[in-house]
């Protein structure tokens, strides 16, 4: 068992871990295991979202957490859902160093309906997004783009990502997302077991499930499928003491404790881009009646204002 994971890191951060493939591999399965009560619960403090669009929204940060976290990158991995229901807009991004921001786009009369629907018992998200698609992409700048797109067609995000895996990715993948609000505190945490598929031959092609790698990827599913929304929200249970006693019997090994945090890229150098875009004219027209230009950023709600009438000299 690796040691424990320092107290002070138990906030917001992802565990990797990989379960023993038997004779001949290294790993038959990837594991994440993501707590991210810190950084959601400042993130959706700001937003003051109506329960389920909060508990989806943070569904979504710990899903783009544990994705981003399977992936070898240096850039920004980004979770966007777009739909024609009362959340019109989801997004979730993680940068390779661990930066993570979530935001939900929504009408203001179907959320109000939205109001008093409990937590623990997530709306579909096909009730909450309507007709839509959920893109995962990766941005390197300079280095490359990769998108993959599935539409929503599941009760739970979780689902709609597993259709992707399968249709798209076409990998072996388990799931288990959850968020609550425990004290007025939010938590959001998500496990993720992925089956590392064999290759060989002189183009690595992909091997076939040995019989052996098959009954260790359908114990792990089931060893998590007895895991408790409550026992994976516990925030008195380490992660890695959560991932042993699951796992232990199938050798699993714990990697390095990855910190997430919450952190936003805008700066006023940004923003300073965004005024210069716009005209003298537009700049004037929007400004309030006391010829103020203010410009809020829509995921740290952080606001920058000049006067327009100075703005519409330069």
């Amino acid at each position: 068992m690796s040691k424990p994971v320092s107290p002070d890191l138990l906030a917001s951060g992802i565990l990797p871990f990989v379960i023993d493939a038997g004779a001949g591999r290294k790993a038959a399965i990837r594991g994440r295991m993501v707590r991210l009560d810190g950084v959601v619960d400042s993130i959706l403090d700001r937003h003051q979202y109506p329960p389920a669009i909060a508990e989806l929204a943070a569904e979504a940060m710990v899903l783009a957490s544990c994705l981003s976290s399977t992936m070898d990158f240096d850039g920004i991995f980004t979770l966007q859902a777009k739909g024609d229901g009362a959340i019109k807009t989801l997004l979730a991004d993680v940068t390779s160093a661990g930066a993570v921001r979530g935001y939900a786009a929504f009408d203001d009369e179907k959320g109000k309906a939205l109001e008093a629907a409990p937590l623990g018992c997530p709306a579909p998200m096909m009730d909450l997004m309507g007709v839509g698609h959920l893109a995962f992409t990766v941005d390197q700048g300079k280095k490359g783009r990769y998108q993959g797109i599935v539409p929503i067609e599941a009760r739970e995000i979780k689902d709609v990502a597993l259709r992707y895996f399968r249709d798209s990715e076409q990998i072996d993948t388990a799931l288990f997302l959850a968020a609550n609000m425990e004290d007025n505190n939010w938590q959001a945490s998500g496990l993720l077991l992925q089956r590392i598929p064999a290759t060989g031959g002189t183009h690595d092609e992909v091997l076939p499930m040995s019989d052996e790698e098959a009954d260790i990827w359908h114990t792990a599913c089931a060893l998590m499928a007895t895991l408790g929304r409550d026992e994976l929200l516990a925030n008195d249970i380490e992660p890695d003491i959560l991932v042993h006693r699951l796992f232990h019997e199938l050798g699993v090994s714990m990697l390095p404790w990855r910190v997430l945090r919450d952190e936003c890229r805008c700066s006023p150098d940004r923003v300073e881009q965004v005024l210069a875009s716009l005209s003298p004219e537009e700049r004037l027209e929007f400004a309030d009646d006391n010829h103020q230009l203010t410009i809020s950023c829509e995921f740290c709600k952080t606001e920058w204002s000049w006067d327009a009438s100075d703005t519409a000299q330069g």
